[in-house]
């Protein structure tokens, strides 16, 4: 292990959470790149197996519903929420600060089909969590209530050690049973199901005040029940290990 690449991941992971982020870890894109999800679909434009990806968590409590509101234009495809601007905000401080540190830095877009990455295989290998039995990354202090960022950057890093723990192991797994759709079961997730109820919340979308153009914005409220049923509500276990 190389002290120095060890020292500037620390740093970088310090700043990132100076600059509002509530955790954040590191990983080697060629790890990601290579799993089973991106295996499926195109490599990332521009993201190399030599490159490291900054990936950078905010807390997304319970009271804080609207972090998770995305809003969007009558017909668009994308929208976006205020917790993910949010993280959008923090990543664009660390490339700046990154840049005065000259070191070149780049962030991701949130979603994989416009040049993202797939944010929770990420974060699992960032040691920000597990994968629960509801398909969600569980953090070992948040639970279920976290969303990610990636940033890539252009220089060597230490990546971060995955967590080892299961936060199911013990639990009664109520969030199988909740979903309307039934997306969730012991054979695991079922994406066209999970769909459906997605699709259905966009046709129920809250309609805002209109742009200046004469489109309507749409405040569209996604389900989350598999999240609000997880009874997991964090603190680290005794058996997970250190991820520094």
């Amino acid at each position: 292990m190389n002290r120095d690449t060890v020292l500037l991941r620390d740093r970088l992971i310090h700043q990132a959470k100076a600059l509002g982020a509530d955790d954040a870890g590191v990983c080697l894109a060629s790890d990601l790149l290579n799993g089973p999800s991106h295996r499926k679909l195109p490599r990332p434009e521009g993201l190399l197996d030599h490159h490291y990806l900054l990936v950078l968590a905010l807390r997304h409590p319970l009271h804080e519903p609207a972090l998770d509101y995305f809003v969007r234009k009558d017909g668009a495809r994308y929208g976006n929420s205020e917790g993910n601007r949010r993280l959008m905000r923090i990543s664009d401080r660390i490339g700046r600060w990154l840049g005065e540190e000259g070191l070149s830095s780049q962030d991701l877009h949130y979603y994989v089909e416009k040049g993202g990455v797939f944010l929770k295989g990420a974060a699992v290998l960032a040691g920000l969590g597990t994968i629960g039995a509801n398909n969600l990354l569980i953090h070992p202090s948040f639970g279920t209530r976290v969303r990610f960022r990636a940033r890539l950057v252009d220089f060597p890093l230490t990546p971060s050690t995955p967590i080892d723990c299961n936060p199911c192991s013990d639990c009664v797994h109520s969030c199988l049973t909740v979903c309307p759709e039934r997306a969730l079961d012991s054979d695991g997730f079922t994406r066209d199901k999970c769909q459906l109820q997605l699709d259905r919340d966009i046709s129920n979308a809250v309609i805002l005040s209109g742009d200046a153009d004469g489109s309507a914005r749409r405040e569209v409220h996604y389900c989350r029940i598999c999240e609000f049923s997880c009874t997991y509500t964090g603190g680290v276990p005794s058996h997970v290990k250190s991820k520094r």
